[in-house]
């Protein structure tokens, strides 16, 4: 995914991402010194995923990235890959990007396309930097 960074001015660890969807703190996980311009990137999010506490079916079905008080929040549509004899890998879509989830304690029946929001505080995402 193509996005513009910048530095963020309270914390260096962190740095603002903005997209297309929306503007979102996230850790850097490249050097600082070259973090702020126009970087495609690779979104590590770095959280347990529970249906119906930090996963929940979404009200708008429009891919979006924002932070409130609450923590940062991604909605998406959720793509689900079966795993014989095992839970359903996850990951999201968005805006052209896929997001790895990993698996989602709890995830109903069904729910492979349906429109999510994730949420999670901003230290637990990290975006990777790469050239293509």
């Amino acid at each position: 995914m193509l996005v513009r960074v910048e530095r963020y001015p309270d914390d260096a660890a962190l740095v603002t991402v903005r997209t297309s969807v929306g503007t979102v703190p996230a850790s850097w996980a490249g050097n600082l010194e070259t973090a702020a311009g126009e970087h495609h990137v690779e979104w590590e999010l770095d959280e347990k995923f529970r249906w119906g506490s930090n996963c929940s079916p979404a009200a708008i079905e429009e891919p979006c990235l924002y932070n409130d008080k609450r923590g940062v929040f991604y909605r998406g549509r959720l793509g689900l890959t079966e795993i014989e004899a095992a839970q359903p890998l996850a990951h999201l879509e968005l805006a052209g990007a896929v997001i790895d989830l990993g698996h989602i304690d709890g995830l109903p029946q069904g729910m492979a396309g349906a429109w999510v929001e994730i949420n999670l505080r901003p230290k637990k995402i990290k975006i990777h930097p790469y050239r293509i």
